[in-house]
């Protein structure tokens, strides 16, 4: 019987080199029709020494229910469905930013991957706050089973709480994270629970002189009409941003 093998292969190979010695093989096009789920396809295929191999996005294609992509010289497949961080390990995860998942919420060493492809490893600052300083919103897009198996998601970016029961579950100053707002920081991207934020950021002692003026941390801003601080990172000033950075000439 004729030997049908099915490979994956990016490229079409048709010869290798082994210690000196070059070995050739004959391509010819795949002969055999292909059906999916019942459903003919067209997919080109190669047969090479009685094998028939096809280029994997071009079977993820007509497959579905996964892609293919090739990043940092790394080819990558992922499921239609996105694969989940482990909940319960105490092994370093990847977060991407943002994107909803079911993980444990971040912890030191984690790697959180933000939009434009940056890499930040997860550590704590100064304070002891986890991720300070380093322009990250861990917390966002988390998905927690608590009590009651009660699923909830953080997705809210300001004046969100987050009222699941995770039971004893802390940030990283100590504090239980059940019911308090997780805030973001507009300007740096930057997002903490309440109490950290309390616990890495204070007033400035001194008066602003202008408009939109910002604190040297970046956590407050000056409100000439109402002339005093307020926290920069429990306020929607999304909409505003470009004139704030303006404003320092951060633009």
């Amino acid at each position: 019987m004729k030997k049908f093998t099915l490979g994956f292969i990016i490229g079409g190979v048709i010869c290798s080199a082994l210690t000196g010695f070059a070995v050739e093989y004959a391509v010819t096009a795949n002969p055999f029709p292909i059906r999916v789920d019942g459903v003919e396809k067209s997919i080109e295929g190669y047969n090479i020494n009685d094998s028939t191999y096809f280029k994997l996005r071009d079977v993820a294609d007509a497959v579905g229910r996964f892609t293919v992509g090739f990043t940092n010289n790394t080819i990558t497949i992922s499921t239609s469905q996105e694969p989940s961080e482990p909940t319960n390990t105490d092994e370093p995860i990847t977060i991407h930013e943002g994107e909803v998942s079911q993980r444990r919420f971040a912890r030191e060493g984690d790697t959180v991957i933000k939009a434009d492809g940056t890499a930040v490893v997860l550590k704590k600052g100064a304070h002891g706050v986890l991720g300070e300083g380093q322009g990250v919103a861990p917390g966002l897009g988390v998905t927690v089973t608590g009590v009651g198996n009660t699923t909830v998601t953080m997705t809210n970016v300001t004046n969100s709480v987050f009222s699941g029961d995770v039971g004893a579950q802390v940030d990283s100053v100590g504090e239980r994270i059940n019911n308090q707002p997780y805030y973001v920081n507009n300007i740096t991207g930057e997002g903490h629970w309440g109490c950290e934020w309390m616990a890495m950021t204070s007033m400035p002692a001194t008066e602003g002189t202008f408009r939109y003026q910002l604190s040297e941390d970046k956590n407050w801003i000056w409100d000439d009409i109402m002339h005093g601080w307020t926290t920069l990172y429990n306020q929607n000033f999304s909409s505003y941003a470009d004139m704030v950075l303006e404003a320092n000439g951060l633009h």
